[in-house]
């Protein structure tokens, strides 16, 4: 999990904890784009067919 930056590691834990994307951009002050772009950019580095496959 080392090629995954901070600000990856940040809303992946948020998810695995169950927090929706709108409750993870109120958490960390973040756009909504900027959320979906770290989540999309996880997905692409752990190789997951979902978000949920991931953090299980």
């Amino acid at each position: 999990m080392n090629q995954i930056t901070q600000a990856e590691q940040e809303v992946f834990a948020l998810s695995i904890d169950g927090h929706s994307i709108s409750e993870i951009q109120d958490i960390l002050h973040k756009e909504e784009c900027t959320i979906k772009n770290q989540r999309r950019s996880i997905l692409k580095k752990l190789n997951p067919q979902s978000m949920t496959e991931a953090v299980k």
